[in-house]
């Protein structure tokens, strides 16, 4: 990613979105941000009260690509379950490359304060819970999702469920690709584990 030209919020957000990445928050100064930017501290402090608040800016920014990217997946026509698909095979891709998205669910430190850690978590989880649900009611509403199901519960459930076999990945705990551990976890909730129809 390069610092763009122009509006020094954008080019902080850029230089530290590298600095971040590369280094993690703790070991990221003020100075190295500006200095990438081509900025001074008080360009930085003029629009980021701090540089926690910097990278929950740059977190948010990757929360929303990776939602853009969630959205766009699942747009269509396609029923609540496809569409549902959709969502873990751009989680897959994303939590794979993507250290800002995973940085939080580490609990490391040395990367970030406890505090700041938790801010991040919490916005992936409104987002990301928000448009699970919103899936499920539409679901809900075409008829391939259970109308008893509370959609609000279960985008919890799934959020926190998914969310657990990221970060038993990101801890080299997982004893096998996540992709094939979320999209596993896809299936038995969309088919549940019993063989033909259940009886």
């Amino acid at each position: 990613m390069s610092v763009r030209e122009g509006v020094p919020r954008e080019r902080l957000l850029d230089a530290a979105s590298v600095r971040f990445r590369r280094f993690g928050v703790r070991r990221t100064s003020v100075e190295s941000i500006t200095a990438a930017a081509g900025t001074g501290k008080g360009s930085l402090y003029l629009h980021f009260p701090s540089k926690e608040a910097l990278y929950l800016d740059v977190v948010g920014r990757a929360v929303e690509v990776f939602l853009d990217a969630a959205t766009e997946a699942m747009a269509g026509t396609a029923a609540a379950p496809e569409r549902l698909r959709a969502l873990v095979e751009v989680a897959i891709e994303h939590y794979e490359r993507e250290d800002l998205l995973a940085a939080p669910l580490l609990d490391d430190g040395d990367l970030l304060a406890p505090e700041v850690a938790a801010l991040a978590r919490r916005l992936q989880r409104e987002r990301i819970t928000v448009l699970i649900e919103e899936t499920l009611v539409a679901g809900q509403r075409e008829g391939t999702i259970r109308s008893e199901l509370s959609p609000g519960a279960a985008a919890v459930v799934l959020f926190e469920v998914g969310w657990a076999v990221v970060r038993s990945h990101l801890s080299g705990e997982l004893p096998l690709p996540l992709s094939d551990a979320l999209r596993s976890l896809n299936d038995i909730v969309g088919h549940g584990t019993t063989a033909g129809d259940g009886r």
